[in-house]
């Protein structure tokens, strides 16, 4: 059974967006939460499979204290036109995907969209990274952001450490592989090009335009990765065991910030992240997640209430984060938050 969201604003791509979204949940509860098999994709692999030019467009983030932060995203009429070119059995289901909000039951969980509650996150972040907490990367040694999409809120610490050459891990999954090569990856990879020690993209005086995939820039990409001791880990599949396993632990005495925007959605995917989310916080002492969310999902039953009870009931606290000031939050529609989880 299929529900339908019907407020507008659920997705802030420039194009292909409807005004509702189609929305049932993968997840098996106690059993798996789902179907999709844990895999893991190298650097290597995901590479190979990008064409020799990225088309970008510009995200602009704004924290509550008005720093600016330009971050490229790639045109989903790009990857149209990639997957047009490739000789691929599956890529009539992957254009339909693009081409509509709907989340398919156990297919496609909405990862071609940058949804508006990631946009929240990476506002957030914009200023927490640097602050004298847990949330201050040089004591991190790993970021993971579950159902990372076009991962707009990873790509606001990936430049955050490039430009201030913070060693960490950024691990990034997605429920589809597809979404991680077609747009999670080639998003990394135009952040560098932006905000690498020797700029490629000048994102204030070319908001829009293209990046040439020569040999000499992913060659670059790599040795700026290395030297900087950035390692980048793509993961796809359901929320599982087998996944969590794939997620390697920090390092005594370091950190883990785990991120999500928009995945707690139904109650049975309330139930899946949770549960993923605590076997994650259990495993470092210093641990933290950042979540944003809408208030209430219509017709579909998530809730940031369903989030709090479903951590109570695993031994973790959610709570809101007050006095956010991130903009756009307070305006009219659906009520959105952002919370922060911790071990008891």
């Amino acid at each position: 059974m299929a529900f339908s969201f019907g407020f507008a604003g659920d997705d802030v791509d420039g194009d292909d967006t409807e005004s509702g979204a189609v929305y049932a949940s993968p997840w098996t509860i106690g059993n798996g939460f789902g179907s999709a098999p844990a895999e893991e994709h190298t650097l290597d692999d995901l590479l190979a499979t990008l064409p020799d030019r990225l088309s970008y467009s510009t995200v602009t983030i704004e924290s509550p204290i008005g720093r600016i932060l330009h971050l490229p995203r790639r045109e989903l009429y790009d990857v149209r036109v990639q997957l047009m070119a490739e000789d691929d059995a599956d890529k009539d289901d992957t254009l339909s995907d693009l081409s509509t909000s709907d989340i398919r039951t156990g297919v496609y969980e909405g990862g071609f969209k940058t949804w508006e509650c990631s946009l929240d996150l990476a506002s957030l972040l914009l200023d927490r990274g640097p602050r004298k907490d847990i949330d201050e990367l040089v004591r991190c040694d790993q970021i993971v952001e579950l159902g990372c999409g076009t991962a707009i809120p990873t790509l606001v610490l990936f430049q955050h450490a490039l430009q201030n050459s913070i060693p960490l891990t950024f691990t990034l999954q997605d429920y589809n592989a597809s979404v991680l090569r077609l747009v999670t990856l080639p998003n990394l990879l135009l952040t560098w090009a932006a905000y690498t020690s020797k700029p490629i993209l000048d994102l204030t005086s070319h908001p829009q335009g293209d990046l040439d995939l020569t040999p000499s820039v992913l060659s670059a990409f790599h040795s700026d990765l290395t030297t900087l001791q950035i390692d980048l880990k793509c993961l796809s599949g359901s929320w599982s065991l087998n996944l969590a396993k794939m997620i390697p632990a920090s390092a005594p005495e370091m950190g883990t910030l785990l991120l999500g925007a928009e995945t707690i959605y139904s109650p049975a995917a309330t139930q899946a992240f949770v549960e993923i989310l605590i076997i994650l916080l259990k495993r470092v002492k210093m641990a933290k997640a950042m979540l944003a969310a809408k208030r209430l999902y219509f017709g579909v039953g998530g809730s940031v209430d369903g989030l709090k009870e479903a951590c109570r009931d695993g031994g973790a606290v959610a709570y809101e984060i007050e006095n956010h000031g991130v903009p756009g939050m307070k305006e009219g529609g659906v009520g959105r938050a952002l919370v922060e989880v911790q071990m008891y």
